[in-house]
This record gives structure tokens, sequence and C-alpha cells, in this order.
């Protein structure tokens, strides 16, 4: 499964310009009723949250983009520094807003705590355009996998609720199938032709075939 819901969420989403996560939510959730068969009741709740709060591919271009601009300028990073590196950029990832591009704002806040030139992120600029797809895939796809794992240890609760739901006797939907239920007054269907009798008078009584 996991393979072919790789597959399908690159093949679908990486060709769409401009990505963010909020954007390609209803292709994930296409991708993950339709094709991936898990539960609406689970991807409806995992995957909204996700798109909002777990930004992986974020939080590692940040830390990588920092650490890269770090060696570029030939300046040495002690263990404390990467620590700042991966908590900010984390935190900085949470809170980023489902737009384009919004990891080279936060990477310039990550650069500060650091006291690295934040001047040469303009240099990812060149190349955004491209790893923004592959941050938004990464991104989407760990939602993914928890709306799956989630699901997996959720079967039993699924199970007892359509259970539950399938033992319910509501008196609304009682009514219903009996609107719904034929009548079977000599009236009706004959094979697949329905035959309406049509009352002229007290005496004749025709037939109409419809």
């Amino acid at each position: 499964m996991h393979n072919n819901l790789v597959c399908l969420f690159v093949s679908e989403v990486v060709p769409v310009p401009g990505l963010c996560g909020a954007a390609t939510l209803p292709i994930t959730f296409r991708c993950m009723n339709d094709k991936c068969g898990v539960d609406p009741r689970i991807s409806r709740f995992v995957l909204p949250i996700g798109a909002t709060v777990n930004m992986d591919g974020t939080a590692l271009f940040v830390s990588v983009g920092t650490v890269f601009i770090a060696q570029m300028n030939e300046i040495s990073l002690g263990v404390g520094e990467y620590a700042t590196i991966v908590v900010t950029a984390t935190a900085a990832s949470v809170a980023s807003a489902s737009v384009p591009s919004a990891a080279l704002v936060l990477i310039v806040i990550v650069l500060t705590a650091v006291n690295l030139p934040a001047t040469d992120v303009s240099l990812l600029f060149t190349i955004d355009w491209l790893v923004d797809r592959f941050r938004t895939t990464n991104n989407m796809l760990g939602d993914c996998y928890t709306a799956a794992i989630v699901e997996h240890w959720s079967q039993k609760e699924l199970q007892a609720m359509d259970a539950e739901n399938s033992t319910e006797t509501n008196p609304n939907d009682v009514e219903k199938a009996a609107d719904l239920t034929p009548l079977d007054n000599g009236k009706l269907m004959a094979g697949n032709e329905i035959h309406v009798e049509v009352e002229v008078n007290q005496k004749d009584t025709t037939t109409t075939k419809m």
C-alpha cells in the first residue's frame, strides 16, 4: 500500500503549480478514500489537521537550508546551534501558513536565531519553485501515513460504530422505508414492466402499460 500511495500522490500533486498543503487536500482525500480504501471518518479528521500542523518537509528544508548557509559562509556550528535549529525549525513549521514558498520566510527566522546572515536566503529563491513540490509531497505523505495508521489502530472502534448504527432503529428511518416499500395490491410490477390501473369510472377500468 505504501508504494502505491507514494506513486498515486506524487503523480497527481507534482504537476500542480504553486503548491501548498491546503490546496492539495482534495487530491489527498481522493487518493486515500477512493484508491487506498481508508475510512472517510478517519481521513476527514486526520488530513485537515495534518495539513495545518504536520509540516515535515518544511522543517527539513529549513534545517538543511540553514546548515547549508552556515557551511557556505564557513561558520562552524556547535551542538547548541544545531539544537536551536531543530527546535526553531520545528516550531516555525507548525506555525507556518498554507501558502506557496512559506518556508523561505521561516528560514529567515531560523537564520536570525543562530546569528547567520539572513541575506543569503536569496540564493534559495532560484530552486524553491522545484523544492516546494517535494516539500508539499513530503508533508502530505506524512499525513496519509498517519491516517492509515490511525485507521489500523481504530478498526475495533469503527466496527463497533458500524454495528451500533446497524442495530439502532430510528422511527424516521422506518417511516421512510415504509414509504419506499411498493404496495402489493395487484397494481405493481410484473417483470420489468409497471402496470398502472387508472379508474375511469365505477364500471370501466383501463390498464395503461408504462
